[in-house]
């Protein structure tokens, strides 16, 4: 039997107030860091905040560039003023979230990882056509997400931008539009498109080792001569020059590796062709499904495969916040693992059972989720999806009609 959904969209913590200071717009929050200090004054440090997770703050420290949690408690009562300042601007739920992801309560996707200019013959012989021929009878997924950079690589792409072709490297970005191509085919089968990026771009602050010669410093140089920081250029030469291409085709993004990119101006930049995009930026790999006040809906990145299998049951812990409040910080919860034992290959980590139960779990909880799928010829990522993730996804597909079914007066 699954299990009763909560649908109380704000968890009631001793620190309530704080829940709605996470929550609220940016227009909230200062646009430097600021020193935070300690209730006993032994202890400051400049920060950014960047979460709320229970009742701990999370900071980003302006030294190390290192996030630290530090309990609300302990804080100055300075610090515990400015937040509750802050949360009494806002006055009701809408004002808080907007729901944007309201459309995602209940609901759940799929994710597929395409090729990038990374393997450039791939990209070319991808088949898009084969691609929708074997998804279309997953027709209770509400989305599909798929990738404009080439996974957490952000110096490789799937779709034509003149900007970088011309100032940075033309080996960066392909003559076929090959996301624009599969954005328009999910729309035709009716899909929502979340968009998957990498928040680095160019820049390469994650993996500077993975960019091709020349890369980086062409970026840096154009960047600089558009008088912008590479962040900055980032948000505003290409998520913005995407978003406007493709406007209300593309549903929402989901922001990898946040940290390494400029929150806001992102934020920005990806409503400019779609205002009521919704958004997430990952935070880090957590089954407490950290958040941002930027995110629409958690990015739900289970913690990370190098410690656990996705299936192992600490990841849980994300499926029971859902339940227990759907909305994490006025963040809708969503988790997103994959099907396998890493991202995109590996021989399956869930018994179908299993993959079904968690879906449930957090659909009637009006959660959301997302699995990451791999490809059959994952190395050479071609499609179609691989067969046995496909089989489960196709359960998925059924328990949900069945469930549905049943709650029809």
């Amino acid at each position: 039997m699954w299990r009763k959904p909560t649908v109380s969209p704000y968890y009631r913590t001793p620190f309530a107030y704080l829940t709605l200071f996470c929550a609220m717009t940016d227009s909230a929050f200062a646009d430097e860091p600021r020193v935070w200090n300690s209730a006993d004054g032994k202890f400051s440090v400049e920060a950014e905040l960047v979460g709320i997770e229970n009742d701990n703050v999370q900071l980003l420290r302006t030294d190390n560039s290192k996030t630290v949690s530090v309990p609300i408690e302990k804080l100055g009562r300075r610090d515990q003023k400015y937040i509750r300042n802050h949360a009494q601007q806002v006055t009701s739920t809408n004002e808080l979230t907007h729901r944007r992801a309201a459309w995602m309560e209940g609901q759940w996707g799929f994710r597929f990882n395409m090729p990038g200019m990374r393997q450039p013959k791939s990209l070319v012989e991808f088949d898009v056509q084969k691609m929708m021929d074997q998804i279309k009878v997953l027709d209770t997924a509400a989305w599909v997400q798929i990738n404009l950079t080439q996974g957490a690589n952000g110096s490789f792409y799937t779709s034509p931008h003149a900007e970088l072709a011309k100032h940075v490297s033309p080996n960066i970005v392909p003559q076929r539009d090959l996301f624009g191509e599969t954005l328009r085919a999910l729309n035709e089968q009716g899909f929502k498109v979340i968009v998957y990026f990498a928040t680095e771009g160019p820049t390469m602050g994650k993996h500077p080792d993975q960019a091709m010669p020349g890369v980086i410093d062409n970026w840096k140089s154009y960047a600089k001569s558009c008088q912008l920081t590479p962040n900055q250029a980032v948000a505003e030469i290409i998520v913005k020059e995407y978003s406007l291409r493709y406007g209300t085709k593309i549903a929402g993004w989901w922001f990898d590796h946040a940290k390494y990119g400029e929150i806001k101006l992102l934020e920005k930049a990806a409503r400019a062709g779609n205002p009521e995009a919704v958004l997430a930026f990952n935070m880090g790999g957590s089954s407490k499904l950290l958040t941002c006040p930027e995110s629409d809906f958690t990015a739900g990145h289970p913690t990370p495969m190098k410690k656990h299998s996705p299936s192992w049951e600490g990841n849980e812990v994300a499926i029971t916040l859902i339940e227990k409040n759907n909305y994490i910080n006025g963040s809708l919860g969503h988790f997103f693992p994959p099907m396998q034992k890493t991202w995109n290959s590996g021989k399956p980590a869930f018994e179908t059972q299993q993959a079904v139960d968690w879906t449930m779990r957090i659909v009637q909880a009006n959660g959301s989720i997302t699995w990451a799928v791999a490809l059959e010829d994952f190395k050479n990522k071609q499609a179609p999806l691989a067969t046995f993730q496909f089989q489960q996804l196709k359960a998925i597909n059924e328990a949900v009609k069945r469930s549905r079914s049943a709650a029809t007066p």
